[in-house]
């Protein structure tokens, strides 16, 4: 190597050509090559500290997105488990809005350990809150249409919430088969003055329930048969909005312009309800019947809609297919309008009525006035109000007539299709669609001080229990409110009352009934008989008759209050919104 190679190495100035290298540039290579190594340690040192930066920067970061996705699964743990406990029971108490509603997650029961406001997942602990409610206040769970609902998971690591919507729906009971205002497997005496009330057969356009729902129009348009709109249902009951089920007919009061008012005893038109919204708060609805009075009709601004309780689907001179809330029996007698003019034709249930896709099928015979002809059938408008007559009472044993004859008449020693034993939950099955446990989980279940303590008053499904199996309503406070009240074991009312109706609803007792005083109820009586173990479950009958004592009707039949009782009464469920799920 040559001095300007070397000089260039070095990269100092350079000595004359062919000039020996002197000590001092002999040490300065030597120099230059343990700086070259100590240049080349301190890269690499650099290059594998760099290296070893990455490496760990990437493990914390991976570590980072691990804990980040344990997190963010323990949030969505909280959503699920929502659902799961919820599917198991749900007591909201007194809630009124979303503060008041997220304290009662705490009394959600869950078969896991914790509860449903807070509870433990791996590594972290989940918390959950309803943040807003749709409606913003309530006075019972039964209005509500919508909750928010955010779910926090946390460690300490850090923390992932999210949020969902869930919709609010509470179900229907199914529908309650009563064939009378007293529905009672042992015998039946009526004693004294006392009376009770079925139905005799009235104007088929009053079997309706009158302003069910209050409806506003969408839009100031005329209407066609056939050509489906959107009703407004903001104004309505939340919870018999949400209980209108498709399939169902309501009537409401037609005008004949935009701008038109409504006038009492004016046109009227018959709806099919396709489906309703309970968020959105809107009903679609298709005309099946407008009046050929109009030329133009159109929907008031604002209006009451009727529910019809028992709509026909379909008729011929010897029978009817009835879309029906209340229970048809072989014997009834049933009344529907047709012509031109109108002529009210009544006839007799004359077969064991059969459930269709339909609704309700029946053979009818013995028309009055007469059978109609074929143009009258030919002007059956779909969904018309059809009313039926109600029995009184209706035993599988015997009846005593005491001085007053039960309006709608008596049915004794009814057969087991009609009135079937209680034995294994049968009639209670037959009466309420659903076996006793089921029941019972959707239920408010009090024992009779409890009952006795929350002045006697029925909401809901109410089920009253007594480890005697023996319960006394007896004196004040009186048996009041509005809902079904079961009864484990045999019931005494020794009541007297200062109002028309104290309770409305069916009072189902599965022991033996003796009512005196001069109570009055309102809907049905159904009376079992059975006696019960220590489990509430029946094991033999006691044919001890129901008694009615005192004075005053006892009980009066009335089917707009049982259909009422049934709607949103069942489960309440929520369901996930598509399209409201988000990351906080």
């Amino acid at each position: 190597m040559n001095d300007v190679a070397v000089s260039a190495d070095l990269g100092h100035p350079l000595t004359s050509p062919g000039r020996r290298r002197t000590p001092l540039a002999r040490r300065e290579q030597g120099g230059t090559a343990i700086i070259t190594v100590l240049m080349t340690g301190m890269m690499l040192t650099a290059v594998i500290a760099a290296s070893t930066q990455v490496s760990l920067g990437t493990r914390r970061t991976a570590a980072d997105d691990a804990a980040s996705a344990r997190l963010l699964l323990g949030a969505e743990s909280g959503m699920a488990r929502f659902l799961d406990c919820t599917r198991q029971g749900l007591n909201l108490g007194s809630a009124t809005n979303a503060a008041t509603l997220d304290a009662a997650l705490a009394s959600i029961p869950c078969t896991a350990g914790g509860t449903l406001k807070a509870f433990a997942v791996t590594d972290a602990s989940v918390s959950m809150k309803i943040v807003r409610t749709v409606p913003v206040s309530f006075s019972s769970v039964n209005e509500l249409n919508a909750v928010d609902i955010t779910s926090t998971a946390t460690s300490s690591l850090g923390r992932s919430s999210v949020t969902q919507r869930f919709v609010v729906s509470q179900r229907n009971l199914p529908r309650l088969t009563v064939p009378g205002a007293v529905t009672s497997y042992p015998g039946v005496n009526l004693n004294g003055n006392a009376s009770v009330g079925g139905a005799t057969l009235g104007d088929p356009a009053g079997a309706v329930y009158t302003s069910y729902l209050n409806l506003k129009r969408k839009s100031a348009l005329s209407m066609s048969e056939g050509t489906a709109v959107i009703m407004d249902a903001s104004a309505s009951n939340a919870r018999l909005l949400r209980s209108l089920v498709a399939g169902s007919y309501v009537r409401l009061p037609l005008v004949s312009s935009a701008n038109g008012t409504l006038a009492a005893g004016g046109p009227t038109g018959l709806f099919r309800v396709d489906s309703r919204d309970p968020v959105s708060q809107t009903v679609t609805m298709t005309p099946t019947d407008l009046p050929a009075s109009l030329l133009t009709p159109f929907l008031p601004v604002s209006t009451g809609a009727d529910l019809v309780l028992n709509a026909l689907t379909g008729i011929t001179a010897t029978g009817m297919t009835v879309q029906n809330s209340e229970t048809f029996l072989q014997g009834d007698r049933v009344a529907v309008t047709l012509g031109v003019p109108p002529v009210t034709y009544s006839a007799t249930v004359s077969s064991i009525p059969t459930a269709t896709v339909s609704g309700t099928s029946f053979n009818v015979t013995g028309w009055v006035p007469a059978t109609p002809n074929a143009l009258d059938l030919a002007t059956f408008n779909e969904g018309q109000p059809v009313s039926k007559s109600t029995l009184g009472v209706v035993t599988a044993g015997s009846f005593n007539p005491g001085k007053e004859t039960p309006l709608g008449g008596v049915m004794s020693l009814a057969g087991t299709s009609i009135v079937p034993s209680p034995l294994n939950d049968t009639l209670f099955t037959k009466t309420f669609g659903t076996t006793p446990d089921e029941l019972k989980a959707l239920s408010r279940v009090v024992d009779e001080s409890q009952f006795s303590a929350a002045g006697r008053t029925v909401s809901g499904v109410t089920w009253l229990t007594s480890t005697t199996h023996s319960v006394n309503l007896n004196a004040n406070p009186k048996l009041n409110g509005t809902g079904i009240l079961i009864v484990d074991g045999d019931l005494t009312i020794n009541q007297t009352q200062n109002e028309t109706c104290n309770m409305n609803g069916l009072l189902y007792v599965r022991g033996n009934l003796r009512i005196q005083g001069n109570l009055q109820l309102c809907g049905a009586i159904v009376v079992e008989g059975s006696v019960l173990d220590g489990n509430n479950d029946v094991v033999a009958i006691d044919y001890t008759s129901t008694e009615f004592l005192g004075t005053g009707r006892k009980i009066q039949y009335d089917p707009r209050i049982l259909y009422d009782i049934t709607q949103g009464t069942g489960a309440v469920t929520f369901t996930p919104q598509a399209g409201t799920w988000r990351q906080q």
